[in-house]
């Protein structure tokens, strides 16, 4: 039997036992009626977690029991909660967000001297990082858990079970100090709610053919962009522009480009193409229908470029200029 299967059933049997039609759930719920009933066959897939908190208390049962009916957390992990994390993912709106905020929150801990967590939990995260880096010594963990980057990253790649263990650690720091937990959250979304988003990029020089995008020689330095787009770590990079060829764009040497990752443009879109196995070059693309691609520069002093589309690889499409200010 299939997971949707055994958890649409046992939803059934829990709205049952509370003596409830699917419309009186709808109306405790919010959740409409048409997709409790292709949860309770199996026929809608899993839940998400959000929609899990708005039929959890309907039907006579804690969110975390559901999640774990669910299969987004396992037993072991359920056993570990403690109340006060129930207690806080059960009070925010979205759990996407609330987890968001916990690792900016660790983030912004570990990387600098004056976060929220204690230092021996930072220390704590320095010695689980010797398993990951057994090349790198104390000092050197030390460092490289400064970069944001490789925090974020790590981050990422968290399944939603490791993502709420980390959160109740974090948690247990905040309660073992006497701290509310739901105030922390409450308070740093307010803080951060007219802000926009930012997202640390590697900074490159060039992007040289049968290299890795993100080899290690090309990265210049990271820094921190507002994300507006909301890309996720590793989507885009900011480029540093060579040569005179977009001043029409008002693109100049020396400029620098926040480049979207992605193998296809539209046509007229500036884009950061591949030619010939050459180093990437800055150019307008435009796709004809017998298979060329041609790249327009935006200075009359160039000419286009006709390439066959094989032998044009778009790395990425150029979403934003950084202007330097004495240029305008």
């Amino acid at each position: 039997m299939s997971l949707e299967i055994e958890f649409g059933k046992y939803i059934k049997s829990l709205r049952k036992e509370q003596n409830l039609t699917i419309r009186q759930l709808e109306d405790k719920s919010g959740v409409s009626n048409a997709y409790l009933s292709q949860i309770e066959n199996g026929k809608r897939g899993l839940p998400s977690p959000d929609i899990i908190k708005k039929i959890h208390e309907p039907l006579g049962v804690g969110y975390d029991e559901l999640m774990e009916k669910a299969g987004y957390i396992s037993p072991d992990l359920r056993a570990e909660l403690i109340p006060e994390t129930i207690k806080t993912m059960e009070s925010v709106e979205a759990l996407n967000e609330l987890i968001s905020n916990a690792a900016e929150i660790f983030i912004s801990s570990v990387t600098s001297d004056n976060g929220l967590l204690k230092s021996d939990y930072k220390n704590f995260i320095v010695q689980e990082a010797k398993t990951n880096y057994p090349e790198c010594n104390d000092g050197e963990l030390n460092e490289l858990l400064k970069n944001p980057a490789v925090l974020s990253k790590w981050f990422d790649y968290l399944t939603l079970d490791e993502k709420i263990s980390f959160l109740n650690m974090l948690i247990k720091d905040f309660v073992d100090r006497d701290l509310d937990p739901s105030e922390i959250f409450q308070n740093y979304s307010a803080a951060n709610s007219n802000k926009v988003p930012v997202m640390t990029v590697p900074v490159l020089g060039s992007i040289a053919a049968g290299q890795p995008i993100l080899a290690e020689e090309h990265i210049e330095e990271w820094t921190e962009i507002p994300n507006m787009w909301n890309l996720k770590f590793g989507e885009a990079i900011v480029l540093k522009v060579k040569g005179d060829s977009m001043i029409g764009s008002r693109i100049y040497d020396g400029d620098k480009v926040v480049v979207k990752l992605q193998q296809e443009v539209e046509n007229g879109e500036i884009a950061v193409v591949n030619v010939n196995g050459n180093e990437a070059t800055l150019k307008r693309v435009k796709k004809t229908e017998n298979g060329q691609v041609i790249l327009y520069p935006d200075n009359p002093r160039y000419e286009p470029t006709f390439v066959s589309h094989e032998n044009a690889r778009i790395i990425g499409k150029v979403i934003q200029v950084m202007f330097e200010p004495t240029k305008l």
